[in-house]
């Protein structure tokens, strides 16, 4: 794993360690107790000028983990986006070429923004993360446009007709295939060109002064957007590359038609995050 790789993976799923001075960020992947003490007392020794880190963790530093865990509703929408990326990561590795022909230009460069996508999800997710939610949903609408693109290309051979693709236009095409595309769309483009009417969304009166909310959490909202873009990636994937793919399981063929399969399983794990989401929802809103 190179250094890129590795900031990834902490800013995808962190957990926070420190005091109100100093903090570090420590990967959920690396869930050793000392590890975490040990952190902790070094940022303690150092904000505190002690001396001696060994004398900041036997005194300032709990036994137990020294680590502050996600909140449930935030811990489940991680979870969402980790589903969402393991799935779109599994349809890229069904991919191989090997003893076939080489694919069409319109293939290719559906093949060429799709994988390239895995980069824009991990954008959307830390910006989710951080409760940025309109720079969250500007990447997410990114998303969805190129999504759009690469079911407009596919079809396509010439260089001349796939230059002129109009990206904003590819949607309509894409709704034919995917209905629910639509109304993301129409969402994503609302929150991502802020209105008069949307300022009352971050807007706050306090103590008689005006509050401006720099960040939003709602994570409810921000799975359903994930999960929903991943299962259109899985449909758009196949449908573009079907030749190239070992199996196929969001969409099926019948006489050389291609239908979605409205039962495909990954309906299964955006319905399961869903409901795990609004039970937490629904468990802090009756404490």
């Amino acid at each position: 794993m190179n250094v890129t790789e590795q900031i990834q993976d902490l800013l995808e799923d962190f957990d926070i360690v420190g005091n109100p001075h100093s903090i570090a960020l420590i990967s959920m992947n690396r869930q050793w107790p000392e590890f975490h003490q040990n952190i902790e007392a070094a940022i303690m020794a150092s904000t505190s000028r002690l001396k001696s880190i060994d004398y900041a963790r036997k005194t300032y530093v709990k036994k137990e983990k020294a680590i502050s865990h996600p909140n449930n509703i935030e811990r489940e929408y991680i979870n969402a986006y980790k589903s969402a990326k393991q799935y779109i990561l599994r349809m890229i590795s069904k991919l191989s070429c090997e003893g076939l022909p080489l694919p069409s230009n319109g293939v290719f460069g559906a093949a060429l923004v799709l994988e390239r996508l895995t980069v824009s999800f991990f954008s959307a997710h830390i910006l989710y993360r951080l409760g940025l939610r309109y720079e969250g949903h500007a990447v997410s609408r990114l998303i969805l446009e190129q999504i759009a693109w690469a079911h407009a290309a596919y079809e396509l051979d010439e260089i001349d007709d796939i230059k002129k693709i109009e990206t904003t236009k590819t949607i309509s095409s894409l709704k034919k295939v995917i209905p629910r595309c639509g109304p993301l769309y129409g969402c994503l483009s609302k929150e991502t060109h802020i209105d008069y009417d949307s300022h009352g969304e971050f807007l706050r009166v306090e103590n008689g002064k005006n509050v401006i909310l720099q960040s939003q959490h709602q994570f409810n909202e921000y799975a359903q957007v994930v999960l929903n873009l991943a299962d259109m990636f899985g449909i758009v994937w196949e449908l573009s590359q079907y030749k190239y793919l070992s199996d196929v399981e969001a969409i099926e063929v019948k006489n050389d038609n291609f239908t979605v399969k409205t039962n495909r399983p990954f309906i299964a794990v955006i319905e399961t995050h869903l409901d795990n989401l609004d039970a937490v929802d629904n468990k802090k809103n009756n404490i």
